[in-house]
């Protein structure tokens, strides 16, 4: 496997910034894009685990799964 493609967890809390679902990390106070929009509003507001690869130039998220956080 090449390097810096592997899926990554990433949890926290999808909110609404500037028009757009991201996910902010209350961990690190990061705050993520996620390229998958429809999938992110269904968990607005909502604690959960994002499952995807971060694509760092951007902090964009490519979201393969959301999950609310156990």
């Amino acid at each position: 496997m090449s390097g810096g493609m592997d899926a990554q967890t990433f949890n926290g809390k999808i909110t609404k910034s500037g028009g757009k679902f991201v996910l902010k990390d209350a961990a690190t106070q990061t705050t993520y894009t996620l390229d998958d929009q429809d999938r992110a509003k269904q968990y607005e507001g909502k604690t959960v685990k994002v499952t995807g690869k971060l694509d760092s130039s951007s902090n964009t998220i490519r979201v393969a799964s959301i999950e609310p956080a156990s």
